[in-house]
């Protein structure tokens, strides 16, 4: 049977893709408890339609290596309520629902979640490199959407 590939469909695929293998390296066995001390905590800014397909992609590899999405940053509250739930819903994995864990300001979370090890930054591009050198100045691993950079300064500070 042929399968067409649209745009859409890569799209789709390519995300679940990169973030499998941006995760890759942290990825371990599925029976360790959610509680593992070697467990990759992230961060999200920007829960937007981007946002929900990484969010979406993480849960999926949550359920096999321990991949925790402890906090949300949205400036839109219906994203971040839709993302807590959503949390919620997998904390059995690790994930983190609680509603002190939903930010309005990115700069707050990075502030109060210590324990971070890395942030997905699916904020629309003109934020990108703002929000990626913040998290990169505090030591954080990053996943940024494209386009990075809408200027090659930016682009340039970023690296």
């Amino acid at each position: 049977m042929s399968k067409t590939m649209n745009r859409r469909t890569f799209l789709q695929s390519s995300t679940a893709l990169s973030t499998g293998m941006w995760f890759a390296s942290r990825a371990f066995a599925a029976n360790e408890a959610p509680q593992n001390k070697d467990a990759l905590n992230v961060g999200m800014i920007g829960a937007g339609a981007q946002g929900q397909g990484l969010l979406d992609s993480i849960l999926k590899i949550s359920m096999e290596s321990p991949v925790h999405l402890k906090a949300v940053c949205d400036i839109w509250e219906p994203n971040r309520e839709r993302v807590r739930k959503t949390f919620k819903a997998y904390r059995r994995f690790g994930h983190n629902g609680d509603a002190e864990h939903a930010y309005v300001d990115y700069q707050e979370m990075l502030d109060k979640e210590k324990d971070l090890d890395a942030v997905i930054v699916a904020t629309p591009d003109f934020w990108h490199a703002e929000h990626a050198i913040e998290c990169m100045k505090r030591g954080l691993h990053v996943y940024c959407e494209k386009e990075m950079s809408n200027s090659l300064e930016k682009a340039r500070e970023m690296v």
